[in-house]
Protein backbone atom coordinates (compact mmCIF):
# COMPACT_ATOMS: atom_id res chain seq x y z
CA UNK A 1 0.00 0.00 0.00
CA UNK A 2 2.95 2.32 0.66
CA UNK A 3 4.14 1.80 -2.91
CA UNK A 4 0.65 2.68 -4.11
CA UNK A 5 0.66 5.90 -2.07
CA UNK A 6 4.10 6.79 -3.38
CA UNK A 7 3.02 6.19 -6.97
CA UNK A 8 -0.21 8.12 -6.43
CA UNK A 9 1.69 11.03 -4.88
CA UNK A 10 4.11 11.02 -7.81
CA UNK A 11 1.26 10.98 -10.33
CA UNK A 12 -0.58 13.83 -8.62
CA UNK A 13 2.62 15.87 -8.36
CA UNK A 14 3.42 15.21 -12.01
CA UNK A 15 -0.09 16.17 -13.05
CA UNK A 16 0.15 19.42 -11.08
CA UNK A 17 3.44 20.24 -12.80
CA UNK A 18 1.98 19.48 -16.21
CA UNK A 19 -1.14 21.51 -15.51
CA UNK A 20 0.84 24.45 -14.20
CA UNK A 21 2.97 24.39 -17.35
CA UNK A 22 0.03 24.57 -19.73
CA UNK A 23 0.11 28.37 -20.04
CA UNK A 24 2.75 31.01 -20.42
CA UNK A 25 1.47 33.15 -17.54
CA UNK A 26 3.89 35.05 -15.41
CA UNK A 27 6.11 36.36 -18.23
CA UNK A 28 6.17 40.12 -18.04
CA UNK A 29 6.43 42.27 -21.15
CA UNK A 30 8.38 45.43 -20.41
CA UNK A 31 7.84 48.85 -22.04
CA UNK A 32 11.48 49.01 -23.14
CA UNK A 33 11.21 45.82 -25.20
CA UNK A 34 8.86 46.85 -28.01
CA UNK A 35 9.63 43.74 -30.06
CA UNK A 36 8.33 41.45 -27.35
CA UNK A 37 4.94 40.03 -28.16
CA UNK A 38 3.10 37.89 -25.63
CA UNK A 39 3.16 34.25 -26.62
CA UNK A 40 -0.25 32.74 -27.35
CA UNK A 41 -1.68 30.72 -24.49
CA UNK A 42 -1.68 27.00 -25.13
CA UNK A 43 -4.76 25.08 -24.14
CA UNK A 44 -4.10 22.11 -21.92
CA UNK A 45 -5.09 18.88 -23.67
CA UNK A 46 -5.25 16.66 -20.58
CA UNK A 47 -8.76 15.36 -19.97
CA UNK A 48 -9.85 15.18 -16.34
CA UNK A 49 -12.73 13.80 -14.33
CA UNK A 50 -14.05 15.66 -11.28
CA UNK A 51 -14.71 13.45 -8.30
CA UNK A 52 -15.08 14.11 -4.59
CA UNK A 53 -12.75 13.31 -1.74
CA UNK A 54 -12.40 14.19 1.93
CA UNK A 55 -10.18 16.90 3.31
CA UNK A 56 -9.27 15.27 6.61
CA UNK A 57 -7.76 18.49 7.99
CA UNK A 58 -11.10 20.27 8.22
CA UNK A 59 -13.43 17.28 7.59
CA UNK A 60 -15.09 18.61 4.45
CA UNK A 61 -15.95 17.22 1.06
CA UNK A 62 -13.73 18.61 -1.69
CA UNK A 63 -13.84 18.33 -5.48
CA UNK A 64 -10.73 16.78 -7.02
CA UNK A 65 -9.78 16.72 -10.70
CA UNK A 66 -8.05 13.52 -11.71
CA UNK A 67 -6.69 12.51 -15.06
CA UNK A 68 -9.26 10.64 -17.10
CA UNK A 69 -8.30 7.21 -18.31
CA UNK A 70 -9.16 5.83 -21.72
CA UNK A 71 -12.29 4.03 -20.54
CA UNK A 72 -15.77 5.49 -20.13
CA UNK A 73 -16.70 6.56 -16.60
CA UNK A 74 -18.44 3.37 -15.48
CA UNK A 75 -19.57 2.90 -11.86
CA UNK A 76 -16.54 0.65 -11.19
CA UNK A 77 -14.12 3.16 -12.69
CA UNK A 78 -15.53 6.17 -10.82
CA UNK A 79 -15.70 4.25 -7.52
CA UNK A 80 -12.07 3.20 -8.04
CA UNK A 81 -11.02 6.83 -8.48
CA UNK A 82 -12.85 7.79 -5.29
CA UNK A 83 -11.19 4.91 -3.41
CA UNK A 84 -7.74 6.01 -4.60
CA UNK A 85 -8.32 9.61 -3.55
CA UNK A 86 -9.83 8.81 -0.17
CA UNK A 87 -6.61 6.98 0.68
CA UNK A 88 -8.37 4.83 3.26
CA UNK A 89 -7.05 1.29 3.53
CA UNK A 90 -10.09 0.06 5.46
CA UNK A 91 -12.69 0.75 2.75
CA UNK A 92 -13.66 -2.34 0.78
CA UNK A 93 -16.34 -2.54 -1.89
CA UNK A 94 -17.99 -5.94 -2.18
CA UNK A 95 -20.04 -5.04 -5.27
CA UNK A 96 -20.98 -2.13 -7.48
CA UNK A 97 -23.57 -2.33 -10.22
CA UNK A 98 -25.90 -0.18 -12.27
CA UNK A 99 -29.54 -1.06 -12.83
CA UNK A 100 -31.39 1.41 -15.03
CA UNK A 101 -30.85 4.83 -13.43
CA UNK A 102 -29.61 3.46 -10.07
CA UNK A 103 -26.06 2.67 -9.02
CA UNK A 104 -25.82 0.24 -6.11
CA UNK A 105 -22.66 0.32 -4.00
CA UNK A 106 -22.09 -2.42 -1.45
CA UNK A 107 -19.44 -2.00 1.25
CA UNK A 108 -17.89 -4.73 3.36
CA UNK A 109 -19.22 -4.92 6.92
CA UNK A 110 -15.65 -5.37 8.16
CA UNK A 111 -14.40 -1.87 7.38
CA UNK A 112 -15.16 1.77 6.78
CA UNK A 113 -17.61 3.40 6.39
CA UNK A 114 -19.77 0.71 8.05
CA UNK A 115 -17.40 -0.07 10.94
CA UNK A 116 -14.51 1.75 12.63
CA UNK A 117 -15.53 5.16 11.38
CA UNK A 118 -16.76 8.31 13.10
CA UNK A 119 -20.15 9.64 12.10
CA UNK A 120 -18.75 12.70 10.27
CA UNK A 121 -16.25 10.61 8.33
CA UNK A 122 -18.89 8.03 7.44
CA UNK A 123 -21.14 10.76 6.03
CA UNK A 124 -18.27 12.27 4.04
CA UNK A 125 -17.27 8.90 2.57
CA UNK A 126 -20.84 8.14 1.51
CA UNK A 127 -21.25 11.63 0.03
CA UNK A 128 -17.94 11.35 -1.86
CA UNK A 129 -19.09 8.13 -3.54
CA UNK A 130 -22.65 9.35 -4.17
CA UNK A 131 -21.71 12.74 -5.61
CA UNK A 132 -18.91 11.33 -7.77
CA UNK A 133 -21.20 8.67 -9.23
CA UNK A 134 -24.07 11.10 -9.84
CA UNK A 135 -21.77 13.59 -11.57
CA UNK A 136 -19.86 11.16 -13.77
CA UNK A 137 -21.79 7.99 -14.56
CA UNK A 138 -24.13 8.23 -17.52
CA UNK A 139 -27.82 7.76 -16.61
CA UNK A 140 -27.03 7.60 -12.89
CA UNK A 141 -29.81 9.44 -11.10
CA UNK A 142 -29.89 7.56 -7.79
CA UNK A 143 -27.30 5.97 -5.50
CA UNK A 144 -28.13 3.14 -3.12
CA UNK A 145 -25.71 1.94 -0.45
CA UNK A 146 -25.66 -1.60 0.90
CA UNK A 147 -23.56 -3.63 3.28
CA UNK A 148 -22.45 -7.06 2.02
CA UNK A 149 -25.33 -6.93 -0.49
CA UNK A 150 -27.94 -6.45 2.26
CA UNK A 151 -29.37 -3.43 4.06
CA UNK A 152 -26.80 -0.82 5.04
CA UNK A 153 -26.56 -0.64 8.82
CA UNK A 154 -23.94 1.18 10.84
CA UNK A 155 -23.94 2.89 14.21
CA UNK A 156 -25.24 6.04 12.50
CA UNK A 157 -27.24 4.97 9.45
CA UNK A 158 -29.79 2.32 8.63
CA UNK A 159 -30.99 2.16 5.01
CA UNK A 160 -33.42 -0.30 3.48
CA UNK A 161 -32.02 -2.61 0.81
CA UNK A 162 -33.30 -0.37 -2.00
CA UNK A 163 -33.42 2.94 -0.12
CA UNK A 164 -31.94 5.82 -2.13
CA UNK A 165 -29.16 7.72 -0.35
CA UNK A 166 -28.76 10.46 -2.95
CA UNK A 167 -30.42 11.47 -6.19
CA UNK A 168 -30.14 14.21 -8.77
Amino acid sequence: MKKFRLVLTFLISSMMLVLSGCTDEGKAVTDTDSSAVPAPTRACSIETVSIYSVNSDNMTLIPVSVRKGTQDPTPDYVAGLVMENLNEEDIELTDISQKDNKVIVSFSSKGKPVKGCGSKMETLILEAFANSLLDNVENCEKVIFRCDGKEYKSSQYSFGKNEVFASE
